[in-house]
């Protein structure tokens, strides 16, 4: 009898927590979808929008977390507009990146729930928005390239590991990762370390923008598939 209760007691506990446990990884790979985008104009209307809905919250003295969730979402948004502005070559290449550095980190901040560093990258956003709409206005249409003395370093994922896992970088000057998703499913890029995060579709790739960094080995790893995809960035 008392066999027969442990065990009965045993499959309930393996059939709660099995549940418990898919919804926590349901939990951690669900996110908001944002804005479906489709056309330039409403790309940088969302721009615009969006950015302007964040300002609005930031007019709180103190945020609290369920705002700085609401800016988290509201980012989800940013990072589908100006994606496809930077598909489309829409505006100058030096003003996309510059909006797509400060979506990049106003999403990760507001996620980790960092207001100090959300206020900065908004304040950050909205005068790279203003920039935008400038080259916009002015006509300037143009691919991005690589400067002279640029620190571009790619990665590549394949069967969701990271190819190299390993990159050494210059301590001190901002780093541009161009990361390849060559897995026809999505995965997100993220570092906890340097507070940087951005969902890559399948056969796509992204430019995730870091630092200046100071000396030290920063973790970066793919979300989804945590326990294949993980990588450092060596700064030196």
């Amino acid at each position: 009898m008392k066999q027969a209760i442990l065990t009965a007691l045993f499959i309930t506990f393996t059939a709660v927590f099995g549940t418990y446990a898919h919804a926590e990884d349901e939990a951690r790979i669900q996110h908001y979808a944002g804005l479906e985008i489709t056309t330039e104009t409403q790309a940088f209307e969302v721009l615009e929008d969006e950015a302007d809905k964040i300002e609005d919250i930031l007019e709180s003295e103190k945020l609290t977390d369920s705002q700085l969730e609401k800016i988290h979402e509201l980012s989800y948004s940013l990072e589908n507009a100006i994606d496809y502005l930077i598909a489309k070559n829409f505006g100058a290449a030096d003003e996309r990146a510059k909006v797509d550095e400060a979506v990049q980190a106003v999403h990760s901040h507001s996620e980790n729930h960092e207001e100090a560093q959300v206020r900065q990258w908004a304040d950050k956003l909205e005068e790279a928005v203003d920039a935008l709409k400038d080259s916009i206005e002015k006509g300037e249409s143009t691919a991005a390239k690589k400067t002279s003395g640029e620190n571009t370093y790619e990665i590549r994922i394949k069967d969701h590991t990271f190819t190299p896992s390993k990159i050494k970088a210059p301590a001190g000057e901002k780093i541009k990762l161009v990361v390849y998703n060559d897995d026809p499913t999505p995965e997100e890029f993220e570092s906890d370390d340097f507070r940087r995060e951005k969902i890559i579709p399948g056969n796509t790739n992204a430019t995730i923008f870091v630092g200046p960094l100071e000396p030290g080995k920063y973790h970066f790893f793919g979300e989804f598939n945590m326990d294949k995809a993980n990588g450092y960035l060596i700064v030196e």
